[in-house]
């Protein structure tokens, strides 16, 4: 009957358990890693394209008003430039007003026929005289007596030699939004004569801003020269002073320095981000915006999803744990419970172990020792059982199992004691047969032994003394068997230590399995950091080949992969190390065998000191059959004395008859001991 292995529940944490806690604290750290290290690239990555976005939009703005205000300042510098216009300057003289200069009629068509080439957006083109102090417009308009051209907003043109766009005011006849483009007119000399310029109304400016927007609530701010909001989606906002504002101090300083920068700054009290851009060399500025929370948008999606990815390749990599370490601890709970019944001495017990690697190995292994041990057990029990046949004074013994080992020796030697012990039995019974028989003959011629009754008691005498030296023997063989029968319980004892110390052996090799699955769980963490490396160095080197030059941010996904790869490098030395420790586990193990050894050769001591005990007893055998030689001599002598010395007859008969009795205890002593089966 076959006894199932049960499972045994233990404190404490499992080599399962174990295996899952060390290999997912460790696949947790590099998750958490590669998850901060990916927020931050992605963070940067993401954080440039919105700069850039922003750069760029802003960019695009200005270059679309720049090339705006361009046309019109090129046609006001053709202006300034025109024959006509410049003769007409030169020829006005106070006195005669500007309208009144002979060519004005042809330089006021040419102004009419530009203002209608373009009525949609010029307003007037209009021509200034310095020394007479006039103004003269495509749409008739002239100035009056008080008009002064100094006090005029682009008289500062004439004096930087420049052509300028005014800041933008409202026209008083048509109440609209508009500026002025402004060039000097100088003579052939290069002395200034006035300015040419035109009106330019700003609704198609205000129209091409509005339709700029940034993400879902950007916008871009258009600003004058000195600050001056010219655009803004809120129309209560427009013509105020960038400083009046509810804005940061870094936009008010930036715009006044003009500088082109990327700004992060409150307006109204909402965090943005923006670029501030020059519009060409108009001196106007575009500022570009989007609120934070849109900012970073982008990045908070790619984060959760980055999250999402991790937690779902964690849960995935726990539950694989789980199961592999599951698979691999089964078999070393079936060794563990078979281990624990041997302990506690039961042998008969079933092992299965199935699995085709180190495992089904040593399962295999501890098949066989517990198969062995059940031979040796059989062994003890036949060797136990005719030990107490011998004690009970049978000494025919049968061993019937064929003895394999060391314990061959032990069989022979128990085949040896038998033998020698049957035949210092049957010299013992010969003996006191004979001792027996000649007491008989003694009694029976004590009756004529009278006269030599002194001779004959001194003759008896040293015959008692003889024979109880004889008994003495006897009795010290007896003891010295049962000397031998302790040594032979001894071997039986040191039997028993060997099987605890391969129990010891069997928990070093326990001890090598642990390690080696510890192995087995970083090796696992090696391939998926390798996987994990490939997977980033492709994707790397694809998005850093699709997005050119703006693919610099894919180097430090580089950096990083570089990392992984040392990483990987650090868990193979810790698989050298652990392999380190199981050799040294499997030098324990050796060590435990050696010891085994070393206990049955003092088993194989123990059975040579009792053969030798064995010895020892034929020896005192052949003392007895010495001693009772000189019994023979003395009967011969009593003998002799009873054909001399009849009168003593009676005293020789008694002690004839104490001598047969002592002859019958010996029968009796030897015939205690069973020779024949």
């Amino acid at each position: 009957m076959k006894t199932k292995v049960q499972k045994k529940k233990h404190s404490g944490k499992g080599i399962s358990q174990q295996i899952q806690g060390q290999v997912s604290s460790i696949v947790l750290a590099i998750f958490l890693v590669i998850a901060v290290v990916s927020i931050f690239m992605v963070r940067a990555t993401v954080m440039e394209a919105k700069e850039t976005e922003l750069t760029l939009e802003s960019k695009a703005a200005s270059y679309q008003l720049g090339d705006y205000f361009d046309q019109y300042k090129r046609m006001t510098e053709q202006l300034a430039v025109n024959p006509q216009i410049r003769q007409v300057l030169a020829d006005t003289v106070e006195e005669h007003g500007l309208t009144n200069t002979k060519g004005y009629d042809t330089v006021f068509e040419n102004m009419l026929n530009i203002a209608k080439a373009d009525s949609d957006n010029i307003l007037a083109v209009w021509i200034a005289d310095l020394d007479a102090n006039a103004l003269a417009q495509s749409d008739g308009f002239t100035s009056s007596d008080g008009w002064h051209i100094e006090e005029r907003p682009w008289y500062y043109c004439m004096e930087q030699g420049v052509t300028i766009f005014t800041e933008p005011y409202v026209d008083k006849s048509t109440g609209q939004l508009i500026l002025s483009s402004v060039s000097p007119v100088y003579d052939t000399q290069g002395k200034v004569l006035g300015v040419a310029g035109m009106d330019i109304s700003m609704t198609k400016i205000i129209d091409v801003m509005s339709g700029y927007k940034i993400g879902k609530t950007g916008y871009v701010v258009l600003m004058s020269s000195n600050g001056t909001i010219i655009y803004h989606p809120q129309e209560s906002e427009q013509q105020k002073y960038i400083g009046d504002m509810n804005i940061s101090a870094n936009v008010v300083d930036n715009v006044e320095s003009g500088n082109e920068v990327f700004l992060k700054y409150k307006a109204a009290g909402v965090t943005k981000y923006g670029y501030l851009a020059k519009v060409g060399e108009t001196g106007y500025k575009v500022l570009s915006n989007i609120p934070s929370s849109e900012y970073y948008s982008a990045l908070v999606s790619m984060i959760i999803m980055l999250v999402i990815v991790f937690a779902v390749g964690i849960v995935v990599i726990v539950i694989g744990l789980r199961k592999t370490a599951d698979k691999l601890t089964q078999p070393i709970l079936q060794l563990n419970a078979t281990a624990q019944k041997l302990a506690e001495g039961d042998l008969d017990v079933e092992l299965v172990v199935t699995t085709e690697d180190e495992i089904g190995e040593l399962g295999n292994s501890f098949g066989k020792t517990v198969d062995r041990l059940k031979v040796y057990i059989d062994y003890i029990d036949e060797i136990s059982e005719m030990l107490a046949r011998m004690a009970d004074g049978k000494l025919h013994i049968e061993l019937t199992h064929d003895y394999v080992g060391e314990f061959q020796k032990v069989k022979q030697a128990l085949l040896n004691i038998s033998a020698s012990l049957k035949e210092v039995m049957q010299g013992m019974n010969y003996s006191a047969n004979e001792v027996s028989s000649g007491a008989d003959d003694l009694a029976k011629a004590a009756q004529g032994l009278a006269e030599v009754a002194t001779t004959q008691a001194a003759a008896v005498e040293q015959l008692l003394a003889t024979t109880t030296t004889v008994v003495e023997q006897v009795e010290e063989g007896r003891k010295e068997s049962e000397i031998s029968a302790e040594e032979i319980r001894h071997v039986t004892t040191m039997m028993e230590s060997s099987q605890k110390q391969m129990v010891d052996m069997m928990a070093a090799m326990q001890k090598i399995h642990e390690t080696s699955q510890q192995v087995v769980g970083i090796t696992q963490t090696i391939e998926e950091i390798a996987d994990q490396t490939n997977l980033l160095a492709l994707n790397a080197s694809i998005e850093a080949a699709r997005a050119g030059e703006a693919g610099k941010g894919f180097a430090v996904v580089a950096s990083e992969i570089s990392s992984l790869a040392d990483a990987s490098g650090r868990a193979v030395n810790t698989t050298r190390d652990l392999i380190h420790l199981s050799m040294e586990e499997i030098d324990k193990g050796t060590g435990l065998a050696n010891a085994v050894l070393s206990s049955l050769q003092e088993s194989v001591e123990a059975v040579e000191r009792a053969n030798a005990l064995i010895q020892q007893t034929a020896e005192n055998a052949i003392s007895q059959v010495q001693s009772m030689e000189q019994i023979r001599y003395g009967i011969e002598e009593i003998a002799q004395g009873t054909q001399d010395n009849s009168a003593m007859s009676q005293e020789s008969a008694a002690t004839a008859d104490q001598l047969a009795q002592q002859a019958e205890i010996l029968n009796e002593m030897v015939n205690r001991f069973q020779i024949n089966p």
